[in-house]
């Protein structure tokens, strides 16, 4: 019986591994769109001649075409840098991966059904000595049980390289541009945009995208770098605790990931570079309470706006319950319809301490070891327990996030980091 390689898992190799012409299709798409935009050109030219204008049709060439071709370039354009990379990453990347997990996973049930089968002699003879048949079985005993370890480790391995793979392809949706702004179908708080993609609520630069995380739906801001392009910098850099950054305090580091997302730049692995970010001025909006309710509202309301924050957490959930630790919030489950919602398992996070996304509670990594991090409440200069969470400051949106002259200087927009 599977166990790493088990819904949506299944449900990828199925589709991708019968699908092997889709990048062919979608480039073929692309041709024809660009076949159509010549059309439509050559139409307008025909249409602005003087012959067109005596007829009285100016409206024909000066609006009707115009916007025709706006619409053909926009759908043109989404084709390339949506359709075409969600087909290259999804035959390219995800189904070798799937494939991975697939075969990983059937060796670990042949692991398992072979330790299950083995049958444990006498340890010792009529002697007293150790019968060498036990001798055997605990040397295959002990070699099968280290490959399931090793197994497990590998199906682990697969399954969160897919989980990457299908965040960055459902990340791709935030790029697609809307041709008019009315073609959204406004549903309460959600609507549907062209794509079919659900989005939530307004945003500052963009609307709210879904991601799957552990076999998990979350709605996490659209940030000018998506947060799982973020996730796969930090790593790369070693912009984490873990990876033994200097002066990589928990707090100044969570508030640079803020920053970077919100305003679309990639921080160097370098003090000085953390220096210059200054973030405690720009992710400096407090929003500190002896009341829970208060801050889950402060995250709640912020997320909902495309604006990540910083929260302050326990180090761990047992023994050390006093110690403080900082994240940085990026999104909630989808089930979440009001802070009321929010609790350790539906507050989505990327952790400095480790630079991966995950829910405040933590999950099963494959060392075993989760966070089951919470809320944490510290006494003020009051001696009042209160809690805490960071968000931007209305003049860093106004001066860095929504600056046009600015972002032009320094942003870099939705990038996916690859050097």
């Amino acid at each position: 019986m599977a166990t790493y390689y088990v819904d949506p898992y299944t449900k990828y190799y199925e589709k991708l591994s019968t699908a092997t012409d889709m990048s062919s299709g979608a480039d073929s798409i692309s041709s024809s769109m660009t076949e159509s935009r010549a059309i439509i050109q050559g139409l307008n030219s025909t249409v602005s001649t003087s012959n067109w204008n005596e007829l009285g049709l100016q409206q024909i060439s000066q609006n009707i075409f115009p916007s025709m071709m706006k619409s053909g370039e926009t759908i043109s354009n989404n084709i390339d840098n949506v359709l075409k990379a969600a087909a290259s990453k999804a035959t390219g990347e995800l189904l070798p991966e799937v494939t991975k997990l697939k075969e990983e996973d059937e060796k670990l049930d042949g692991y398992k059904e072979e330790l299950n089968s083995l049958t444990a002699p006498s340890q010792f003879d009529s002697d007293g000595k150790e019968n060498p048949a036990y001798s055997t079985y605990r040397n295959k005993k002990s070699e099968l049980e280290t490959k399931i370890n090793e197994s497990k480790t590998k199906c682990e391995e697969y399954k969160n390289k897919c989980d990457s793979v299908v965040n960055a392809i459902k990340a791709l949706d935030g790029q697609v541009q809307e041709i008019e702004s009315s073609s959204s179908t406004e549903t309460g708080t959600e609507s549907v945009d062209n794509s079919g993609a659900s989005v939530i609520g307004s945003v500052e630069g963009g609307k709210m995208i879904k991601i799957n995380v552990g076999g998990h739906e979350f709605y996490v801001a659209n940030t000018r770098i998506s947060v799982t392009d973020y996730e796969q910098y930090i790593n790369k850099v070693g912009l984490t605790q873990n990876a033994g950054f200097m002066g990589s305090l928990c707090s100044t580091l969570s508030q640079v990931y803020a920053c970077d997302l919100m305003r679309g730049t990639y921080t160097a692995r370098s003090d000085e570079a953390v220096k210059n970010q200054s973030p405690c001025t720009r992710v400096g909006a407090t929003c500190e309470s002896t009341n829970e309710d208060d801050v889950k509202k402060y995250l709640f309301d912020e997320i909902s706006a495309g604006r990540v924050c910083t929260l302050q957490a326990t180090q761990v959930m047992t023994k050390v319950n006093g110690s403080r630790h900082v994240v940085t919030v990026v999104g909630y489950d989808s089930s979440v319809k009001s802070y009321k919602d929010l609790n350790p398992d539906t507050i989505l996070v990327l952790d400095c301490v480790d630079g991966q996304i995950q829910t405040l509670s933590g999950y099963e990594r494959t060392d075993g070891k989760g966070h089951n991090r919470k809320l944490y409440a510290m006494k003020n200069s009051k001696g009042q327990n209160t809690y805490l969470a960071h968000g931007a400051t209305q003049d860093f949106l106004a001066k860095e996030v929504n600056n046009a002259a600015w972002q032009a200087k320094h942003g870099k927009g939705n990038t996916t980091v690859t050097a």
